[in-house]
């Protein structure tokens, strides 16, 4: 049991942890007790986190909380966002409890910013991706759309 000084480690929720369970498995994971700390700490997250931000807010050692990531990220359970100054992660879509999104992702600092696109947008993204890989033969399973820019912190600093 931690002590008054030292804290517990976060453990992610019962059905988040049930539903990433089959595709861990897949990739012969366990969910052992960082990967627990790592996906409750990107389950709470209201934006995608860099690794230093997952390892701080999680109690994950540096290394530890890399190589885990990383085979998260390849069993499609964390999403992996590119952005200046290093990549951020998020609970993968399909794991998560927030809304299909898109980023806003800054050229300059790095910082990525959600946001959830109207329905009339999305309609039109399915239906240009269809139309351009119909004639490929490929079906598309999912779309990820971010906008690279400068922030308004950026334009103006």
């Amino acid at each position: 049991m931690p002590t008054s000084d030292q804290p517990s480690t976060p453990a992610v929720g019962p059905s988040t942890a049930a539903a990433v369970l089959p595709a861990m498995a897949a990739r012969d994971l366990r969910l052992t007790r960082h990967r627990s700390a790592i996906l409750a700490v990107l389950d709470g997250a209201d934006r995608p986190l860099t690794t230093d931000e997952i390892v701080e807010r999680s109690g994950v050692p540096t290394s530890t909380a890399y190589r885990n990531l990383a085979e998260l990220v390849d069993a499609g359970v964390v999403a992996r966002v590119a952005a200046a100054g290093g990549d951020r992660h998020e609970l993968a879509e399909p794991y998560s409890a927030s809304r299909h999104h898109h980023h806003l992702v800054c050229v300059d600092c790095g910082v990525v910013t959600d946001f959830e696109p109207s329905r009339e947008l999305e309609r039109l993204i399915d239906r240009e991706v269809a139309a351009l890989l119909a004639d490929h033969g490929f079906e598309p399973t999912e779309h990820l759309f971010d906008v690279r820019g400068r922030c308004r912190d950026c334009q103006t600093g």
